[in-house]
């Protein structure tokens, strides 16, 4: 499961980690907070084009998967399903299926690129819950994710951990801000 890891990425810009590893390599002084604004305000251009790839991605490797076993023509295939998501043309996919070679090797991927999406998802809850908090470093959420979702890994479902760390299910109202979509 990837929330594990992406959850971390969000203490990166954070000024905690900023003042002490992004600095001048000959002054040593701290990143500029401008920089870290323009930073911030650039994560979000592109949002829309960038999660209409995606999902394009993410949806046609489901669709090859519920396909059945009969053969198929890749490239008909794909065209087909992208009309009938009404996927506009001027966007292709950020993955094409030749490009998915790790999702056909083994049941590991199969059909699972979406869980990146998804994963996303649940990061940009968890952190709201560190903002709901004290910040980004309160110690008794650190605590809860950590005994409900870190130390317990895959011996729990990860829906279940989730909704034990949040005390609901995941609100994917959170990505939509995270990704600049609503306030």
């Amino acid at each position: 499961m990837e929330f594990p890891s992406q959850i971390n990425e969000h203490f990166f810009l954070t000024p905690e980690i900023l003042n002490t590893y992004a600095v001048h390599y000959k002054t040593g002084k701290p990143i500029p907070q401008a920089l870290v604004d323009r930073i911030k305000k650039a994560a979000k251009f592109n949002e829309g084009f960038q999660t209409m790839e995606f999902l394009a991605s993410a949806v046609i490797d489901m669709k090859f998967h519920l396909a059945g076993a009969g053969p198929i023509d890749p490239a008909k295939f794909e065209k087909e399903e992208l009309a009938r998501l009404g996927m506009p043309e001027e966007i292709v996919m950020r993955h094409r299926p030749t490009q998915f070679n790790h999702i056909f090797s083994s049941d590991g991927y199969s059909a699972g690129y979406y869980a990146y999406l998804w994963a996303d998802a649940l990061t940009a809850d968890a952190w709201e819950a560190f903002l709901e908090g004290k910040g980004p470093w309160d110690p008794a959420v650190a605590a809860r994710l950590k005994a409900t979702v870190l130390s317990v890994g895959n011996t729990v479902d990860p829906s279940d951990a989730f909704r034990n760390f949040r005390g609901r299910d995941v609100n994917t109202d959170a990505l939509m801000r995270k990704r600049g979509f609503m306030k």
